[in-house]
């Protein structure tokens, strides 16, 4: 039976899922597709990119075909995997967790979710459904963060690399590619690692910024392609590809290790290894989550059951909330019959008052239908007794994802 959300749909490619390659195709072509009106029988759209992900969260109209619009939204061998309905709910639920994340855990995938649902917000591209489907999944990714410690604070992507990285001597010259939130976080991650960081940007200013906040010293991107500055270890969070290659390399005398947070690929891989320096890509960041992942299983397990737990909730309460309009139009008909048979008997606040009492048993038990199983069952219901069958509402305060 239906709850309601089986106009919810969800398509994307991760690193864990596709691979970086695969990743790195998709969010390009993404990109150009969301510069373009969206499709005939998409409502909604909410698009989710991170260094990990590239996700498509929508509301379709009862008539389309979800193949055609996944078929629309794929090229070539791009193909994501795609969920309907409850399932595409509980996807977004476990991303919001960072269940499905490379590194369990993370922190700042929350935020990316809701800045994500924001920015569609703006853009006038987010109703009823995806408003409920988000609001949902950080509700419940607050209660796995609050209740199931699967990481310290601060644990990003980064922090699978980290520990390569301390093996340098302290005094190392670090240099971060990047001043975004990506770049933050590594520059923050490392502040009091003893290491020289340099702050790489092509803005300058804003790199100066996050140099201060760390004591770091800044440079523009094109005085570091230079080659002037020796670094030990790179660290790279932009969105150029192939900005660190042979060329480069070849003016890198003390370079050791080389880390690539970039989507598509900042370093060239072919390139590294010719080079005979350590690459830590998003391949390799995906292997070192893949063996923390093993270390917890009890907590992701505890955090699942979490999920699952606040989804059927969710779930029930979407389905109640479905029913608002046919639950006014259930009060209206009886409101209709006392005007008729006793209204000259009584003042108006009280023909309201008597019918919403009278009204109190079967609006219980619709919910309760629904609820236990499926709006279907509830509308079968409203059918029998010559109602028409109104259109689901979301209560208003659903359009905005709380903080």
């Amino acid at each position: 039976m239906g709850n309601g959300m089986e106009r919810l749909a969800l398509i994307g490619v991760s690193g864990r899922r596709g691979g970086s390659e695969t990743l790195a195709a998709w969010t390009q072509m993404l990109s150009a597709i969301l510069e373009r009106p969206l499709p005939a029988g998409v409502l909604e759209l909410v698009s989710l990119q991170t260094c990990n992900r590239c996700e498509l969260v929508l509301a379709l109209d009862d008539a389309t075909n979800f193949e055609r619009i996944r078929q629309h939204f794929s090229e070539h061998d791009t193909r994501g995997y795609a969920f309907l309905g409850d399932a595409a709910l509980e996807h977004l639920c476990r991303v919001a967790a960072s269940l499905d994340s490379l590194n369990p855990g993370e922190d700042q995938i929350m935020n990316q979710v809701r800045v994500a649902f924001e920015t569609a917000r703006k853009a006038g591209r987010v109703g009823s459904t995806t408003s409920f489907a988000f609001n949902t999944a950080l509700r419940i990714a607050k209660r796995v963060r609050r209740e199931v410690a699967l990481a310290p604070a601060n644990t990003s992507l980064f922090s699978l690399a980290r520990p390569t990285l301390e093996r340098l001597p302290k005094n190392s010259k670090v240099a971060i590619l990047g001043a975004g939130e990506m770049g933050a976080l590594v520059a923050r991650s490392l502040a009091d690692s003893g290491f020289e960081l340099i702050v790489v940007n092509r803005n300058l200013e804003r790199g100066e910024n996050l140099a201060a906040s760390v004591k770091a010293r800044a440079m523009t991107l094109t005085d570091f392609l230079s080659g002037g500055l020796q670094a030990n270890a790179i660290v790279c969070a932009t969105g150029a590809e192939n900005i660190i290659n042979a060329a480069f390399l070849e003016t890198q005398k003390n370079l050791e290790i080389l880390v690539d947070l970039g989507l598509p690929h900042n370093v060239n891989p072919l390139d590294a290894r010719a080079a005979k320096i350590r690459l830590i890509d998003l391949t390799q960041l995906q292997k070192l989550g893949d063996a923390r992942r093993e270390k917890l299983q009890v907590l992701l397990a505890q955090a699942e059951m979490i999920v699952a737990q606040e989804l059927e909730l969710a779930l029930g309460e979407f389905a109640e909330r479905s029913l608002g309009a046919a639950i006014t139009q259930l009060r209206d008909v009886y409101i209709d019959t006392i005007e008729r048979t006793v209204g000259d008997l009584l003042a108006p606040e009280d023909v309201t008052r008597l019918a919403h009492r009278f009204a109190h048993i079967p609006v219980k038990g619709l919910r309760g239908l629904a609820r236990a199983h499926g709006l279907e069952m509830a509308y079968s219901f409203l059918d029998h007794v010559g109602l028409t069958r109104a259109q689901p509402q979301i209560l208003e305060d659903q359009v905005m994802v709380g903080a």
